[in-house]
């Protein structure tokens, strides 16, 4: 019976141990039955203006004079991920809301604009451009803590315009336009998702293991279908929550909509790690989350360029993922389209 019993928790400990790599990060992000997480699977209902919407996109950066390249955010307009362990004694610090509103409710519920004792060393620090997102996980409370527009004043203080905080293993999603007065204040993407959603990371790209969707950025997110509709903004729930589209017409994505690399497209030739990530997209796809000056997706920013292990390492093989032509790429539909 001992042995047993010692063999049962072995083998719980062991499980335990395989959610988490030897840094403490996660192995997998969100839970399993999130949209993330979640493959596409055979035969999807594709938008039947999938088409006008993906030659919508090469045509407005090709009239800009803009790359119609598929393009990769890996040392800028991304995110850094740092880690903190609050089971030994950490700096904490206090953020303030720059422009005067209150945070989520969900972060501030008595809208004070100042969300206080959270644990972020003097050495973490943002994204470098406008943005300035930043992701911080507590490997000893297992939860994310995210911002956007994170800038230090001292080593106590930082500004940050919208923070938001949760478990690992989370659904990773909100309701259609948060409940709540803030509404517009949830999440620290445009599209109110989880930043950590989708983003890939350097861990899974070492491991060989990249089985979820993938965080897409986009230069004409939808506002709204048609400037006579009464709302001011429509979204793909549940991945999106609020959305910062700008563009109106119905052959625009909605930010939550999901797209997918048309899986006829031959990704033999590809080296091991473009491979990966395109395999991924066509098997798990990605989400329109954010507005971004490109048609591309995002990985953890691992420094600056010339510098980054990503260029170092693998510069080589994932630069070949700039030769898949957008137009390989086709625009699911949604099937909950919510408005406001």
């Amino acid at each position: 019976m001992k042995l047993i019993i010692c063999s049962l928790l072995f083998l719980i400990a062991s499980v335990v141990k395989s959610q988490f790599t030897s840094t403490g990060f996660p192995s997998q992000v969100l839970s399993s039955n999130s949209p993330w997480n979640t493959p596409i699977g055979n035969n999807p209902n594709v938008d039947p203006l999938s088409t006008a919407m993906v030659n919508r996109i090469f045509n407005e950066l090709n009239q800009e004079g803009l790359s119609t390249e598929f393009q990769l955010h890996y040392y800028q307009w991304t995110s850094p991920i740092h880690l903190v362990n609050t089971s030994v004694s950490v700096n904490r610090i206090k953020i303030i809301q720059p422009q005067g509103e209150g945070y989520h409710e969900t972060v501030d519920p008595s809208g004070l604009k100042v969300i206080t004792n959270l644990p972020i060393s003097t050495s973490f620090n943002p994204d470098p451009k406008a943005d300035g997102h930043m992701i911080v996980f507590d490997t000893n409370l297992k939860v994310f803590h995210e911002f956007s527009r994170f800038k230090w004043l001292n080593s106590s203080t930082a500004e940050a315009t919208r923070y938001d905080t949760f478990a690992y293993n989370q659904n990773g999603t909100y309701p259609a336009f948060v409940p709540g007065s803030r509404w517009w204040m949830k999440g620290v993407r445009g599209s109110g998702a989880p930043y950590i959603a989708g983003l890939i990371r350097f861990d899974e790209i070492q491991r060989g293991e990249l089985n979820h969707a993938i965080a897409f950025g986009g230069p004409l997110n939808r506002q709204k279908s048609s400037s006579s509709s009464a709302w001011s903004y429509e979204l793909c729930s549940p991945v999106s929550s609020r959305s910062d589209g700008w563009v109106v017409g119905s052959d625009t994505i909605m930010e939550g909509q999901r797209i997918q690399l048309n899986p006829s497209y031959n990704i033999n030739s590809l080296p091991p790690k473009a491979k990966l990530v395109a395999q991924a997209l066509q098997i798990y796809g990605g989400y329109m989350v954010d507005n971004a000056g490109d048609f591309g997706i995002y990985f953890e920013n691992l420094g600056s360029s010339g510098s980054t292990p990503w260029e170092t390492l693998y510069g080589s093989d994932l630069s070949t993922l700039y030769n898949i032509p957008i137009t390989q790429f086709r625009i699911l539909s949604c099937s909950d389209i919510s408005t406001k």
